[in-house]
């Protein structure tokens, strides 16, 4: 009975690395500044050393979320400058 539960942990995914994933989708629509990439690259940081330490499925999922999070954290910093310049000529 042990056997087959540990043969269902090894086909589940990294749990660390699929949330990393969804915020970073979620990230898209919802930016607040990058701070919503900033958790999704966390997120996806841990989950995929995690994959990496004990050989578990989820590396995609962790990659695609920390590329995704990474390019909502930069969108987030441009909007802030381009915010603070449309002030700046006020």
């Amino acid at each position: 009975m042990e056997e087959n539960n540990s043969n269902n942990a090894q086909g589940q995914s990294n749990p660390l690395a699929l949330s990393g994933f969804i915020v970073a989708l979620c990230s898209l629509l919802i930016n607040f500044g990058g701070i919503v990439g900033l958790v999704a690259t966390v997120l996806s940081a841990v989950g995929l050393a995690q994959v990496k330490s004990k050989n578990g499925k989820g590396k995609g999922f962790a990659i695609a979320g920390l590329i995704i999070g990474i390019i909502s954290i930069i969108y987030g910093i441009y909007s802030i400058m381009n915010a603070a310049a449309l002030l700046s000529t006020l």
